[in-house]
């Protein structure tokens, strides 16, 4: 395996590739947020000529802070085909693992405790929701969704359990089965409707502050 050696490049002697195929403008200001903390940690990959194998938006967000050079590693020892490959599969490379949601969120609620900005972890508020708060109404069991998928209609009518989108939606499901307010119903809320929810929690704390 060849020695891995570090250069560092001006950022105009840097040549994008014309035929990438990421679409990555938009995230520009993210990574440029992650730089700015981090610092410029993962080299570009490029040929001897300047162009970029794999890096382009690390040198977007380089370009977009003003950095006059980045560091930069050679890969003149790949054929053409090697290339092009690269390219794919280091950015492809990023889908091919899941994230175990329940060690996801013992690492931000770390984060949270420590004060950490975590718009800069790459997940928005609504993902991050997700994925680490929980949205299942007490007394619901996961595993019981095996049981869901062999006889919908008969596990939702056992469990009364209902999926609603808003409070009008709860409203108009408890009238039609004609039930009473102090009667139990298991709802389960969109997660869009669980985020402005959560949202309207916050407002209410700021008030009351």
């Amino acid at each position: 395996m060849a020695e891995l050696n570090i250069e560092q490049w001006p950022i105009e002697k840097l040549v994008p590739y014309a035929r990438n195929p990421r679409k990555n403008d938009d995230a520009v200001p993210r990574m440029a947020g992650l730089i700015r903390e981090f610092g410029f940690k993962v080299p570009v990959v490029a040929r001897s000529d300047g162009t970029v194998v794999d890096g382009h938006l690390r040198l977007k967000a380089a370009s977009y802070l003003g950095m006059p050079q980045v560091p930069v590693i050679l890969a003149d020892e790949w054929t053409e085909a090697q290339v092009k490959a690269f390219r794919i599969a280091v950015n492809k490379s990023a889908e091919w693992a899941d994230w175990d949601d329940e060690l996801l969120k013992l690492e931000v609620d770390d984060l949270k405790d420590l004060g950490f900005d975590l718009d800069l972890i790459g997940f928005d508020d609504l993902e991050l929701m997700e994925k680490t708060e929980d949205l299942e109404p007490d007394g619901f069991d996961t595993e019981e969704f095996k049981e869901f998928e062999k006889n919908e209609d008969e596990f939702l009518a056992k469990k009364r359990l209902i999926i609603v989108y808003s409070d009008e939606e709860e409203m108009f499901v408890r009238k039609m089965l004609c039930l009473q307010p102090e009667e139990g119903i298991n709802v389960v809320y969109e997660a869009s409707e669980l985020a402005r929810r959560a949202e309207e929690h916050a407002s209410a704390g700021q008030d009351r502050a």
